[in-house]
């Protein structure tokens, strides 16, 4: 079923928009590794997925593409930082709120917009299965938008309707991780 979802997705990039050989990921350019993600295996990502029906190796990639699988990692106005503890990036994030700037918090860099939105404490979500967990719904709101495509993972990074380019960037560096988690990239 995997091999499917990455030709699935490869098919839906490539015939919708033209991707030049030179294009290069939005975010970072680190390969993927080899081995299955420790957070992976520990079953972050199998019972979010599950519940609301999001292909895990997805979601997984996404978030490779988001942190590196990184649970401390964050992100304030476009400027990423990798604090050493989870206190320092609680620290990080409090100064970002505290200033009204945007951040990005956790695993799957859930953005300060949905911990506004539904009134989230910042501790709650650098929680790494909380953030998974929050991660995948918004994925499988997008996917329930746009369906099981492209548009859905650039959504869950960029609004296609403020950035469609950018947006494409995001998916095709998704789907590399994607391909390269099922064997098929280098």
């Amino acid at each position: 079923m995997r091999r499917p979802l990455v030709l699935f997705l490869v098919a839906l990039v490539l015939s919708s928009w033209a991707i030049s050989a030179s294009a290069s990921p939005v975010i970072h350019d680190m390969d993927f590794p080899r081995q299955a993600s420790p957070l992976a295996s520990q079953g972050l990502f199998q019972g979010p997925c599950t519940k609301w029906g999001v292909p895990s190796a997805l979601a997984v990639a996404i978030a490779y593409q988001e942190s590196r699988l990184y649970p401390w990692a964050v992100n304030i106005a476009g400027q990423s930082f990798r604090p050493t503890t989870r206190a320092e990036a609680l620290t990080l994030l409090r100064q970002a709120e505290a200033q009204g700037r945007s951040y990005d918090v956790g695993i799957m860099q859930v953005n300060s917009y949905w911990l506004r939105k539904y009134g989230l404490a910042l501790e709650t979500v650098l929680d790494p299965q909380s953030n998974v967990t929050l991660g995948v719904w918004i994925l499988a709101q997008e996917i329930a938008r746009h369906g099981l495509n492209w548009r859905a993972v650039a959504s869950y990074h960029t609004p296609l309707e403020r950035n469609p380019e950018r947006g494409m960037r995001y998916a095709a560096s998704v789907l590399r991780h994607l391909s390269k988690m099922q064997g098929g990239g280098q």
